[in-house]
């Protein structure tokens, strides 16, 4: 290897240490200023912005020292093929000289680590969520509860006509109760403490922030499933059909037409709910094929416009379920949570594995006060 070439090799390892060492002390700076949530001082404005001439003057030169390299190395190959054809000629060799010149492309994997290539971080992408509906459709949440809840309901009184002097048959009135209990919600995360200390905060201000919303899901797919397999706490809908359940309907064809739908809201009436404070509840793909009905020929109207139909309100879940439609009041479905919330941040039950654990827990409790204020809707398949 010729004199020039190491001597070049040496430069740009320089280069790049220096370059490092000053994305070093900005980052530096960029922390201090953060933690005292303050501005940049003079002081400290001078240096940022001699460390970034600096910066911009080392990388002119690492890329001319990166350009120069190829040249380098054919110079240099061309040599070793006049000292190799010399040397052969001297010696007498008859023997052919065979040389294999070789180029390597360099790539920027050879740059990865050495922070000549910027990254620049961008916001936090959370995940996506669709068809949070529990705090829209109605649904008065208590808090602080304790206990369990109890609600006495009782039957109707009897009337009946009589004629003169005739005697009456006495009635009665039945008396039930309803009655519900909480039920434990929770969600823990065990995190490593170098993954809390190196992320410098956003490990976990994620999980403080994603372990309510945890809550939030858990809710939602309680209230509006269809299915109660397997579950201790669901909504209105997963007793549809059932003896004491809110009543089910099938629709004849894969969407349901106007007159179906306004049926659902019939059959609700009947059984004494005022509808005007009730909702529909869907999928946004059914809610996407009710607003490519039209209402009658000509009008240019659609069973499904600006987000109501029949003039009730529509709200979309996926957790219904494909192909469900839901109608109903949802005053009458009671929820809360029983006691505070309670998060703990415990670093000693996993002391042994240098690790943290986050945890929540709550209390929470749904009952359907009137089975008859709703109506589940299923389209044949």
């Amino acid at each position: 290897m010729s004199k020039d070439k190491k001597k070049n090799k040496v430069s740009v390892r320089q280069l790049v240490n220096q370059y490092q060492t000053n994305c070093e002390r900005i980052n530096a700076i960029a922390d201090l200023c953060e933690q005292e949530q303050r501005e940049r001082t003079s002081q400290e404005e001078t240096e940022y912005t001699n460390l970034l001439r600096e910066n911009q003057l080392l990388q002119m030169r690492m890329q001319s020292a990166i350009n120069v390299g190829p040249e380098v190395e054919r110079r240099s190959a061309t040599a070793q093929l006049r000292e190799a054809l010399t040397e052969a000629m001297e010696n007498g060799s008859r023997n052919p000289v065979m040389i294999t010149l070789t180029h390597e492309i360099q790539t920027t994997a050879a740059l990865d680590g050495t922070g000549i290539i910027p990254v620049n971080d961008q916001e936090m992408l959370k995940p996506l969520r669709a068809g949070l509906i529990y705090d829209k459709v109605g649904i008065t949440i208590r808090t602080g509860l304790v206990g369990s809840l109890r609600w006495p309901k009782h039957g109707k009184a009897v009337a009946k006509f009589l004629g003169e002097a005739e005697k009456l048959t006495e009635s009665k009135i039945d008396w039930d109760k309803i009655t519900v209990s909480p039920k434990r919600l929770g969600v823990a995360i065990p995190v490593t403490r170098q993954e809390l200390f190196n992320s410098e905060g956003v490990v976990e201000s994620v999980i403080t922030a994603e372990m309510p919303q945890a809550v939030v899901d858990k809710i939602n797919d309680a209230l509006f499933t269809t299915d109660k397999t397997g579950r201790v706490v669901y909504g209105p809908f997963a007793t549809a059909g059932e003896e004491g359940g809110c009543k089910k309907v099938t629709f004849a064809g894969a969407v349901p037409t106007r007159k179906e739908l306004l049926q659902m809201k019939a059959k609700v009436a009947k059984a004494g709910i005022d509808p005007s404070t009730c909702c529909f509840v869907m999928t946004e793909t059914m809610k996407a094929e009710l607003e490519d009905v039209p209402v009658d020929k000509g009008s240019g109207r659609f069973l499904c416009e600006n987000d109501r139909i029949l003039g009730f309100p529509v709200f979309c879940t996926d957790v219904i379920g494909e192909g469900n439609i839901g109608f109903g009041d949802w005053g009458y479905q009671a929820a809360g949570f029983f006691g505070q919330l309670n998060f703990i941040v415990d670093p000693y039950s996993l002391s042994l594995e240098d690790s943290t654990r986050f945890v929540l827990n709550t209390d929470f409790a749904t009952v359907t006060l009137r089975p008859e204020a709703f109506m589940l809707g299923t389209v044949t398949a």
